[in-house]
């Protein structure tokens, strides 16, 4: 499927700010996601992370969120959570949510607007909570077997709550470093009048040859109203054969799996920044009926658009009836 080709491209964006907020998950023992208000971890190439990082995705989280009524409390109570941390100036350390689990929250701003937040923890403080908390819970769901909650429940880590204040300073030190690149992006911004959208193919053109640069650009000018194989291959001076050749081996991608990814691509940018319906963003992109764009969609990103957007569109703009 392509969306394997894509996560092979997107290591390359998963550099130094991946691997250190991995390191900090590892060396810490705890969960660590960023919420992102405003698409800076698409918008800026080195605060690019995999979507694994951009919610709560402990087993436990995982399990809860299987209802979109948990989901939706659980979206609810991590909004409250950085929104209370932002009003008081500073980070805090939440109180146990309706799973029991508590996390660090640091909030990211920029001026005097929140835009995003750090989560670290998804762990117990100081002992494991009463079952009775989860049979509460859980018992009017027939979604999941209350035997599950308690087999990942014993795999929840349990700290303590001075080690919490330990690394509420270092997450609030890679706030800092996101606030930092984000206060640059909106100079050069300002300076150069322009909208940065980030493709996944943009991170492999400089390794191009001319010719195959130029066909990329094409494509993706060209990619809402309509383009061909031949009329590429013949704007760039290549025969069909000779072109599909060469673009194969130099982007990894056929010409219709690099269009599907551009459409696919522009759809996931308007899921995010519209608003607007599936339907509207499916014909928007170039797809003659919605089930062939959710076809598509699925073989890019491996999620269908509901599941993408679980993962991947900040908490403010969760919609239960996108669909």
């Amino acid at each position: 499927m392509l969306f394997y080709y894509i996560d092979r491209v997107m290591k390359n964006y998963q550099g130094i700010f991946q691997s250190y907020i991995e390191s900090i998950s590892k060396l810490s023992g705890m969960e660590i996601c960023i919420y992102d208000l405003n698409y800076f971890t698409y918008k800026i190439n080195e605060l690019y992370i995999n979507w694994s990082f951009r919610s709560h995705n402990s087993p436990l989280c995982m399990l809860t969120k299987l209802s979109n009524e948990r989901h939706k409390d659980c979206v609810r109570l991590e909004h409250n959570r950085l929104l209370d941390a932002f009003k008081s100036g500073g980070s805090l350390i939440s109180e146990p949510c309706h799973s029991g689990l508590v996390d660090i929250v640091v909030p990211i701003a920029y001026g005097n607007r929140l835009i995003g937040g750090i989560f670290l923890g998804q762990v117990f403080i100081d002992d494991y909570p009463e079952p009775s908390i989860y049979e509460r819970y859980f018992k009017s769901y027939n979604d999941v077997d209350i035997e599950d909650i308690f087999r990942v429940v014993k795999d929840i880590p349990i700290k303590s709550y001075s080690e919490l204040l330990y690394w509420k300073d270092i997450c609030r030190l890679l706030a800092s470093y996101i606030e930092e690149k984000i206060s640059l992006l909106e100079l050069v911004k300002q300076r150069d009048g322009e909208t940065y959208y980030i493709s996944i193919i943009d991170d492999i053109l400089p390794t191009l040859s001319e010719p195959i640069q130029k066909a990329v650009n094409i494509i993706k000018n060209r990619v809402t109203r309509g383009i061909t194989l031949q009329q590429v291959a013949s704007t760039v001076g290549y025969s069909l054969s000779q072109f599909s050749r060469r673009f194969k081996q130099e982007t990894g991608m056929t010409f219709s799996q690099c269009l599907k990814m551009l459409k696919i691509e522009l759809s996931q940018y308007l899921l995010k920044e519209s608003g607007k319906s599936i339907y509207e963003i499916a014909f928007e992109v170039g797809y003659s009926d919605v089930p062939s764009f959710l076809r598509a969609f699925k073989d890019v990103t491996g999620m269908t658009p509901k599941e993408w957007i679980r993962h991947h569109v900040p908490i403010r703009a969760y919609r239960e009836n996108t669909f």
